[in-house]
């Protein structure tokens, strides 16, 4: 039976979910599974041992790529369109010519950075074309979906027993030899970093993260991403493993005793209200029940209410505050040589300027102009997801609105950390990204051609 607004060619081309997925799609899916989880499991201080920083995830985000390529060709897929990518390919061009402009100024790090920097954004532009063309399949963009709160979850988890027993988890750096890697002699930063310590005393969890402010930041969209899926699924089994999940990733949230979680909360309540006004009793049950949450949470960390606070009332003594504030005062030394393009990504030495602020490290490593085309990216991306979801289905919102809080998360959380840098949080948000946009391209085709289709006439078990 076919729908009644849609032909099976149409589908076939506008939407996927009536069509199988083919072999070819099946491994890319798993692929991005394996990414997510060995890329949140094994520490980034761990490498291969093949003489140079080759890290066992990014193995996989290649082979990504070129599954990414057969499936283009037995299965063609649409590529973002409009601003999203014009603006987007501009950008990549943007920072891959950035290195070769400015090739004979480079120093050695910067030399060294500037290749490690081509070579990641090669790997993240595969990754987030991957997502995208799985967003054309709703059902694989709720299963991958699912797989980004389940390897948090599993973080969330180490981190309140890393919190609880004041001792940082050593068994992943031992399970992590014993496969044969070996500790990247270039890292900046050491192997134990599981447990940071304020000046005060207060203890930071951060088990397989990089650095506490990844664990927070990667722990609070997943909370966002759970609080939309909860309030659009009518699948109880569904809701009942959001539920525990949300419940296990909101008592996680002050464990690594940082403000950045609770600034994109904040930042996204606004919108997400907004946009889920619909839902509005549904939406306040679970406020409660995340009130609950937080209060448990801050019971396991009682330090963490107490620096949130002292960050707004005593801003002025507030230690972590002014001296981010301090290192604005060499930007423009350090922007001064490449004020247009920058050095390229990746190239800034944190031994000249440690910058807890993505936005001043990418204007110095993308210059004034990358810059400016990094955060127009993130604001196309956010008006189309908005605009996808005033026309997408129940299901569809689902993933119409994670890029939304995603876009919002990741903009916040830049001006608390340099977000684009760190390898779990902002590949993380391009997954995310791209399932969305893919799905907004098709609400939002589907809209310019036919008019809504209704829940069950737009349903894959009708339309198949």
């Amino acid at each position: 039976m076919t729908s009644t607004l849609l032909s099976r060619s149409d589908i076939a081309y506008w939407d996927k979910d009536g069509q199988p997925l083919n072999v070819v799609g099946k491994t890319v899916f798993v692929l991005i599974v394996v990414y997510l989880v060995m890329n949140r499991v094994i520490p980034d201080v761990m490498v291969l041992p093949i003489g140079f920083s080759l890290r066992p995830y990014e193995v996989v985000m290649a082979m990504i790529i070129g599954g990414w390529m057969v499936w283009m060709i037995t299965e063609p897929h649409p590529l973002p369109t409009g601003l999203v990518g014009v603006v987007g390919l501009a950008l990549l061009s943007i920072l891959t010519l950035a290195p070769f402009l400015n090739g004979l100024g480079l120093s050695l790090y910067q030399s060294n950075g500037a290749e490690r920097g081509l070579f990641r954004l090669f790997l993240l532009s595969g990754l987030f074309m991957a997502s995208y063309h799985l967003g054309y399949r709703l059902r694989y963009g709720h299963k991958l979906l699912a797989w980004v709160i389940a390897v948090t979850v599993f973080q969330a988890v180490l981190g309140i027993y890393e919190f609880i027993i004041k001792e940082p988890l050593t068994f992943i750096f031992d399970f992590s030899r014993n496969i044969g890697l070996v500790f990247d002699p270039n890292a900046i930063r050491t192997e134990l970093t599981n447990i940071f310590a304020r000046q005060s005393g207060e203890l930071r969890a951060t088990t397989t993260a990089p650095h506490p402010i990844v664990l927070s930041s990667v722990i609070a969209l997943s909370v966002l991403l759970v609080g939309v899926w909860l309030i659009y699924t009518n699948n109880s089994k569904v809701r009942r493993w959001l539920a525990v999940a949300g419940g296990v990733l909101v008592v996680a949230l002050p464990v690594a005793n940082s403000r950045t979680a609770f600034v994109m909360l904040a930042v996204a309540a606004l919108p997400l209200a907004i946009l889920m006004i619909d839902k509005l009793p549904k939406l306040v049950v679970w406020s409660l029940a995340v009130v609950l949450a937080f209060g448990m949470a801050f019971a396991l960390s009682p330090q963490t209410p107490r620096l949130l606070l002292d960050s707004v009332t005593r801003s002025s003594e507030d230690q972590n505050t002014q001296i981010r504030l301090e290192r604005f005062d060499r930007l423009p030394e350090l922007l001064a040589p490449r004020p247009i393009l920058g050095a390229g990504y990746l190239t800034h030495d944190p031994e000249i300027q440690i910058f807890d602020n993505a936005y001043n490290l990418g204007l110095i490593e993308f210059g004034i102009l990358g810059l400016i085309f990094m955060i127009w990216w993130f604001l196309i991306a956010l008006v189309r997801s908005w605009s996808a979801t005033l026309w997408a289905t129940s299901k569809e919102k689902i993933l119409t609105i994670a890029g939304v809080v995603t876009v919002i998360s990741l903009l916040a959380a830049s001006a608390t950390f340099d977000a684009w840098t760190f390898d779990q949080f902002f590949p993380t948000c391009l997954v995310v990204l791209g399932l969305a946009l893919g799905r907004s391209d098709v609400v939002l085709r589907r809209e310019r051609r036919w008019s809504r289709p209704t829940e069950s006439e737009f349903d894959p078990a009708v339309t198949a």
